[in-house]
């Protein structure tokens, strides 16, 4: 979904625990097994302040993005922010929010929140590629923690 200054990505329901949906997230490393939208992200800990070096594709090819953890929220919540500095055009937080629903399904969504005063500008150049590319994220996410779970579920 796209407002003044917000995208955001279809929130989905994952048939697979919060836990297993967090670890997945948070495990940086393999993000190129499952995430069409950001095939690669590399994180050296998982502390606010951290860099995240990652490709994404906004349909155009991937291309290379750095920001930086801002929000940590286990089996809950994980935001990254651009560098954000003072007079910069635009300002962006992206957050990444898991809800329990119950011990075997969560719901996920991804929204990008923009300010400065070149909003307008890259919300209407970017936002719909920004829409897709999260619901990608949104449902490889879905796709590949159900296949885990399963996995899991099957060896037991």
């Amino acid at each position: 979904m796209i407002t003044e200054n917000t995208v955001s990505s279809d929130e989905v329901t994952i048939e697979a625990p919060v836990e297993l949906v967090w670890k997945i997230l948070t495990d940086f490393d393999n993000y190129g097994k499952w995430n069409g939208f950001c095939p690669s992200a590399k994180v050296e800990t998982l502390t606010l302040g951290t860099a995240v070096d990652m490709m994404v594709d906004l349909g155009h090819g991937p291309s290379r993005q750095v920001e930086y953890l801002c929000r940590i929220e286990p089996n809950q919540c994980i935001a990254w922010q651009m560098e954000n500095k003072p007079g910069d055009p635009v300002h962006a937080v992206r957050s990444q929010y898991l809800k329990r629903l119950d011990d075997a399904r969560c719901s996920y969504i991804s929204i990008d929140e923009f300010s400065g005063p070149g909003t307008a500008s890259m919300m209407e150049a970017f936002a719909a590629n920004v829409e897709a590319g999260f619901n990608r994220c949104a449902y490889d996410l879905k796709a590949y923690a159900e296949q885990q779970f399963r996995a899991c579920a099957q060896q037991q």
